[in-house]
């Protein structure tokens, strides 16, 4: 048995491997702003960089991680949860034996011809055994008539409990997981003999739900989580604060300001929050391999560990996402694109065009044409890329800031023009 502190390590150590940046005791305050980030597109939930810290030993800290932190690690590794990452076994590595002097081979001891006999036996009746116990647990085929898999909201708005309702006692399998989204990790183990499972939504989005029977889906449906209009979150390790549609609407712009935070008992000097504007809604079945989009965009706060005004563009697909990053013009070696899965790093790509002067409105836009992307920024061609994947239908945006921050505009086309903000 292991204990918490070397299962720790042991994650932290995948984690490193996974991000590839080096040795962590050279990670500055940026890398762990944009290790936040980047949980936060594969988890949706937001661990601080100051929580992030004290898990790598920056900041010292009395208490132990939190369950919230621990489950968002172990998924953000490609486990369901912490309970399941704690099963794994954890590489120690060895101490180098010490060298010993040679000693002398022993001369060869002569034994009668028949002496290997019983064990030659012993293995035999071992391997039928073995034999035996693989023929009586061989893998059965899956095999199942009449399923039923729906789901439902309880409610309008977040937080919001979706109700799972489901039959799979009409089949031979042996284990029955819901996944809640295209995300595997997001699979939890149900009862056969049971009908309902329920689970929680702390952020609007799209999400696949899928009936697993074993390893094999079997059912599948889309869900969507609404925001209701435009939603303002200040996302924390637990449950965010949510600032509703109508208190955002300031002057033709949605906006989460300084004032807002601080009447949360936000200090920006200890440390300064991330917050996010979500617009999850129908639109029109745009495809993520053909469309346009347009915004403006402004970072409004550039003090503290904000300096670098790192501010994100999220385009919600129903198999993934495109992101698109901006910050202070000093800062983009920090920056990282992404559409449908294939990454683009400021450290080994010049994205100096996603650099910005954050004192006026942002101009961004996306043209993506049979998957390729071109991304103007200021009316100036700032990347150009094919990607593979099909991340399908675009339901909805998600901005995120340093901070407060506003958007003045947002647009989408495809034929046809979505207008989400005017």
């Amino acid at each position: 048995m292991h204990t918490e502190d070397e299962n720790l390590q042991h994650c932290r150590m995948l984690i490193e491997e996974k991000v590839n940046w080096g040795d962590s005791s050279q990670w500055q305050n940026q890398d762990f702003e944009t290790l936040s980030e980047r949980i936060f597109a594969e988890t949706n939930v937001t661990l601080s960089v100051s929580t992030l810290k004290r898990i790598w030993g920056k900041v010292r800290y009395d208490s132990a991680p939190t369950a919230t932190t621990l489950n968002t690690l172990a998924q953000f590794v490609g486990f369901e949860n912490w309970r399941e990452f704690r099963k794994q076994p954890v590489l120690v590595h060895p101490e180098p034996l010490q060298s010993l002097p040679p000693q002398p081979v022993p001369a060869p001891v002569s034994r009668p011809s028949n002496s290997r006999w019983p064990w030659v036996i012993g293995a035999l009746v071992l391997l039928g055994l073995i034999g035996i116990w693989a023929f009586q647990n061989r893998v059965k085929p899956l095999k199942y008539g009449e399923l039923t898999f729906t789901s439902r909201p309880v409610t309008k708005g977040l937080p919001n409990t979706v109700l799972f309702d489901y039959d799979a006692t009409d089949s031979n399998a042996d284990s029955v997981f819901i996944q809640q989204s295209w995300d595997p990790r997001r699979r939890y183990r149900v009862d056969k003999d049971e009908h309902q499972y329920a689970g929680i939504y702390f952020y609007p989005g799209y999400f696949r739900a899928k009936l697993v029977l074993n390893d094999s889906i079997v059912k599948e449906h889309d869900l969507y989580i609404n925001s209701d209009g435009w939603l303002g979150t200040i996302n924390r390790d637990s449950i965010p604060v949510y600032f509703p549609d109508n208190q955002l609407h300031r002057d033709g712009t949605v906006a989460i300001t300084e004032s807002d935070l601080t009447k949360q008992g936000i200090d920006f000097q200890k440390e300064v929050p991330s917050t996010s504007l979500h617009y999850v809604q129908p639109l029109g079945g745009l495809s993520s391999n053909d469309f346009g989009f347009e915004t403006e965009v402004k970072s409004t706060y550039n003090r503290f560990n904000a300096v670098c005004q790192r501010t994100g563009i999220m385009l919600l697909c129903s198999k993934g996402m495109h992101l698109i990053q901006l910050s202070a013009k000093g800062c983009v070696s920090e920056l990282n694109l992404s559409f449908a899965g294939q990454g683009v790093s400021g450290k080994t790509s010049d994205l100096s065009g996603f650099g910005v002067d954050f004192t006026k409105w942002a101009k961004v836009r996306c043209e993506v044409k049979d998957k390729l992307a071109k991304v103007f920024v200021n009316d100036k061609l700032a990347y150009e890329g094919r990607f593979q994947d099909d991340a399908g239908k675009i339901v909805g945006l998600r901005y995120y800031f340093q901070g407060p921050g506003a958007v003045k505009s947002a647009r989408f086309s495809n034929g046809s023009s979505q207008t989400v903000l005017q």
